[in-house]
């Protein structure tokens, strides 16, 4: 099924779309500690009623319509305006000849009471506005694929100058545009590229770079409004992004609530040789092991989404003062789907964080209505935090929608509402903010503002204005400003106007706060070639704050690699080996230095100080590094460190250790086209010992008594050995090891030898194999061209039924490079489907009859109920179909009719005999070193001891019969299709034309 939910934008994303009702969780008012219910839509006085939230806080009205209509963002002003994004051309844009309808709109509280009640529109007919940033005496604007500036120079409060600062973002769906300009400690305003990239282009022309666009496929944007530098950076947010006190980037997407950007790139591309596998961190649970608890009866478009992140946006840490002291730093994430607002709380883990909900099964806030979108937040004047509600009934493009769905009668409802709300602590109640002053020395002083906004926005004017007259103002907050935060701003500062000097920085460097020393290092990158501040940051890689320590080693990247640099590395990983971010950024950080720092490692290993997990991890990257660069004489020190290792069986972490090595030297060996074996580069004197370290761990991958995680290691190991060493222990663990990870293991293992004659003793077993075994028998026989000939002769000999290759494998099969085996795969695997298209072929005019699903409800009931599960009626035996809205009606037909033409291994039906002669048909739904479990039909379940088996037999088909062609006349075959599509529109939750 194509997994509609990660391609859908989450700001315009459908709760109340296709798929099954979540179950709902209970949410509580703080005051009457009842249920809350509610029949949308709501008037913005009664969604206050209906809301939970948090005993302790409040929640109020901002803005409403008229005022706001289809907001998806917003920002306020240095003088405490609220400019609000209206997305009003959602979803479809404008008509062809008709004018966009997106606008800015500027929003004003005259009387002071928190009720923005006077709305001016500022610019209008705009297309797919997605976010505003105030800068100077206007506005920056994503829009229709470009950053565009406004301002009103003549006073009249609407825009009428204009210009396009860059474009080439990618305009494809509405939900998919990059969004939300924000301005970054760093001086840059950073964009989210909306997943879809783009080719960037300055438009104005002092600040072209070159007649080459950027490509920011896979990145995030930043440019320098006052230069007009600009720049890919890593992150890859889909409709949220936001920084933490000390300029730490967090981003999301519809599955990923909040994701940190844990690596910068300009510190990547120092060490080309070395590929970091992720920039970024989940750390709020994502996807299908997330948990939410609604409280509305809300529809997800998979049922396997069901209370689940699916469309996660406007993630935002929390940096104000309006809330308790608790919610500070906290991550809160949107969740429209689910009409909810997530929180965690974040704490340190190693380079990054982890988050975690304060709550036991309940959300930050919560509504039953199910119009209640909200979409973004942002910080306020006064602290609190600030939720837009885009209040839709439907919000989910029709690009994403079922073919029945795409006329709905309620896809435009709402489109004349919207929603802004203000969340507050409930006691004391919080002054009202004062418009940010306008004396320079006045901003210093509000860089030192307990509440985010007053301190980002003294920030952002005091760069605006180049204000360096400030900068001793500035400097003396280093020494006497009480918050960490203000510190740090005050070294950006000081950076960004060329007023940071060594010494400043070195005792930045020493600072209390560890964040404080975290930006500390960052600034004093540019000055690496002074011997105290290089020494200061070596230094750094033993601190006590393992994010200082990670960011030592970053900033250590742009300095050289020498016998200093190796031994502050070998400190790190001391303290550090088990996290695997910190040990990338090891990795990163060697450069040229890879085979000093790992004969480092090697030579601090013995037998009462053994490697620890993630030091025999890091010493295998290291191998790897080192092999694929073509200096050999780099290696000799490696084979004898590792030859200095304690002998083998002294201790099974120096087993793994050396066996680690040597599979990483195998690796990097292989991207030059060598192998271990047989590189002429390897030491006379090495030979006859590594040649005993590999008949060592062939020998070890099958040896039983072994721990599991040291006979992985053994049996990766055993791809850098010769293949007739190898082979006889891989294939006897492939196929007859009762530990499935060893067994996996085993055949990726295998795949990597080009050998022809490991076909036929997979093929042997295939038949009586369970279905992991099987799709590694099928991979390996794949590997090779040789073996996939002998595939391809089994298949066209019957001794495989084509019905036997699962749909991924017969597509890599029938599209083979070469075209010999791809014709005959082809073939074979369509010759096995020519009797059933006869069928199938009779049946055609069925999907033209008129269909009823109420009857076809009936058929269901009597035909299928045994295995399959729709609703509250039949139960799940094959897989399940409560998906079915996603399949065109001749695919339906087709699964039902013709049930093998593609077959998951998963769905095959298996025979299985015990010893005592009881046989068991059914799926295979658990397979244990001791026992599987059969699914039968009715829902029935039987577990076997493998002890127990004496045959287990694949039947090479699906569990579901053929030939329902003789029950189901095809008039009633029709009304069963028409049920399968459409059983969630019977109780009319979701609304359809008339017609339909």
């Amino acid at each position: 099924m194509r997994n509609v939910c990660r391609n859908l934008h989450p700001t315009l994303r459908l709760l109340a779309t296709l798929g099954c009702f979540l179950s709902t969780g209970t949410g509580f008012s703080a005051e009457t500690d009842a249920p809350r219910t509610a029949a949308s839509p709501l008037s913005p006085e009664a969604s206050l009623n209906a809301f939970a939230l948090d005993p302790d806080l409040r929640i109020g009205i901002v803005a409403a319509e008229p005022e706001v209509v289809d907001p998806v963002s917003m920002s306020f002003g240095s003088d405490g305006s609220l400019w609000v994004v209206e997305m009003r051309d959602y979803p479809y844009g404008p008509r062809d000849g008709s004018p966009p309808k997106s606008r800015i709109s500027r929003l004003f509280d005259h009387d002071g009471d928190g009720r923005f009640e006077t709305a001016q529109v500022f610019a209008d007919q705009l297309l797919f506005v997605t976010g505003v940033l105030p800068y100077r005496d206007g506005v920056i604007a994503t829009l229709a694929g470009k950053i565009q500036f406004f301002a009103d120079r003549d006073g009249d409060g609407v825009a009428e100058f204009r210009e396009t600062w860059f474009s080439g973002f990618v305009e494809e769906n509405s939900q998919l545009r990059a969004n939300h300009p924000t301005f970054g400690p760093d001086g840059y305003v950073h964009i989210a590229n909306g997943l879809r990239g783009g080719k960037i282009v300055a438009e104005r022309p002092e600040w072209k770079k070159s007649d080459q666009p950027l490509v920011i496929t896979g990145f995030d944007f930043r440019f320098d409004p006052e230069t007009g530098d600009f720049s890919t950076v890593n992150g890859h947010g889909q409709f949220g992004l936001t920084f933490d006190d000390f300029g730490r980037q967090f981003v999301c997407s519809n599955r990923n609530p909040c994701q940190h950007v844990v690596f910068d790139d300009r510190y990547l591309k120092q060490n080309p040789t070395y590929g970091v596998r992720q920039v970024m961190h989940d750390v709020c649970t994502p996807a299908e092991f997330s948990q939410l608890y609604p409280i509305s009866k809300a529809w997800t478009t998979s049922t396997l989404h069901a209370n689940q992140f699916t469309a996660a946006c406007g993630v935002t840490i929390y940096r104000g003062n309006g809330l308790p002291a608790d919610y500070s730093g906290n991550a809160f994430t949107c969740d429209p789907t689910g009409n909810l607002v997530h929180r965690e709380v974040l704490s340190a883990a190693g380079a990054t964080f982890q988050g975690k909900s304060p709550y036991e099964h309940r959300e930050f806030l919560a509504s039953p209505d199910t119009w209640f979108r909200p979409v973004d937040m942002a910080h306020g004047p006064d602290g609190s935090l600030y939720v837009v509600d885009m209040y839709r009934a439907v919000i989910e493009h029709p690009d994403w929608m079922p073919e029945e769905l795409k006329t709905r009668a309620d896809l435009m409802l709402g489109n004349d509402r919207g929603r802004i709300y203000r969340i507050s602590a409930k006691s004391p109640p919080h002054p009202p903010a004062k418009v940010l002053p306008s004396a320079e020395a006045d901003l210093v002083t509000q860089l030192s503002n307990a509440n985010s906004f007053q301190r980002d926005t003294a920030f952002r004017l005091l760069i605006e204005r180049g204000a360096t007259t400030a900068s001793g103002d500035v400097a003396r907050l280093l020494k006497s400003a009480e918050r960490p935060v203000t510190r740090s701003l005050a070294l950006r500062l000081l950076q960004r106007w060329k007023r940071l000097d060594v010494d400043q920085i070195l005792e930045a460097l020493s600072d209390p706060a560890p964040e404080v020393r975290e930006t500390a290092l960052i600034l004093a990158e540019p000055h690496l070639t002074d011997t105290a501040v290089r020494a200061a940051v070596l230094k750094a890689t033993s601190d006590a704050s393992s994010r200082v320590r990670f960011q030592a080693l970053q900033s250590l990247t742009l300095g050289p690699a020498d016998e200093a640099l190796v031994a502050a590395l070998a400190t790190v990983d001391l303290q550090d080996a088990s996290d695997s971010w910190t040990n990338a950024a090891i990795l990163i950080a060697a450069r040229q230095q890879s085979a000093t720092l790992l004969i480092k490692l090697l030579q601090s290993v013995n037998p009462t100080h053994p490697p620890r997990a993630g030091t025999t991890a890091l010493c295998q990257e290291l191998s790897g590094l080192v092999a694929a660069e073509p200096f050999d004489d780099q290696r000799e020190g490696v084979w004898t460190a590792l030859a200095a290792l304690p002998e083998l069986g002294i201790s099974a972490e120096v087993d793994e250790l050396r066996w680690k090595i040597l599979d990483g030297l195998g690796q990097g060996l292989r991207r030059r086209g060598l192998t271990l074996v047989a590189a002429t580069h390897l030491p006379l004197n090495h030979r006859p010992q590594v040649e005993i370290w590999l008949a060592a761990a062939c020998s070890a991958s099958a040896d039983s008594n072994l721990p599991i995680e040291l006979r992985q290691t053994a049996i990766q190991t055993s791809r850098q050995a010769p293949a007739e060493l190898a082979t006889v222990n891989l294939l006897k663990v492939a196929l007859d090891d009762p530990e499935l990870a060893l067994q996996q293991a085993a055949f990726d293992a295998l795949a990597t030898f080009p050998q022809p004659e490991l076909a036929r003793p997979l093929l042997d077993r295939f038949a009586s194999a369970a279905p992991s075994v099987r799709r590694g028998i099928l991979d390996v026989l794949l590997a090779s061209d040789a073996r996939t000939e002998t595939l391809v002769a089994a298949l066209e000999r019957a001794e495989l039924k084509p019905t036997e290759l699962d749909p991924v494998r017969a597509q890599r099969l029938t599209n083979h490079r070469l075209p010999p085996l791809r014709n005959r795969a082809r073939q074979v695997l369509e010759a096995a489907t020519a009797e059933r298209s006869t069928v199938l072929a009779g049946y055609a005019p069925a999907l033209s009859l008129a269909a009823d699903p109420n009857r076809g409800r009936l058929v269901f009931e009597k035909q299928c109920t045994t295995c399959h599960r729709i609703g509250d009626r039949g139960v799940n035996v094959g897989p399940d179909i409560g998906d079915t809205r996603t399949k065109t009606p001749d695919a339906l037909l087709t699964a039902i009719l013709d049930p093998n033409r593609a077959v998951d291994n998963n769905s095959f039906g298996y025979v299985v005999v015990t010893t005592s002669g009881k046989a068991y048909t059914g799926l295979i739904i658990s397979e244990t070193s001791a026992a599987i479990t059969l699914r039968q039909a009715e829902g029935k379940t039987e577990t076997i001891l493998r002890s127990d088996i004496e045959e287990l037999r694949n039947s090479g088909l699906s569990l579901m019969p053929v030939g329902f062609e003789k029950t189901i006349p095809p008039e009633q075959m029709a009304d069963l299709i028409s049920f399968l599509k459409n059983w969630r529109y019977l109780d009319g939750a979701v609304p359809l034309e008339p017609t339909r």
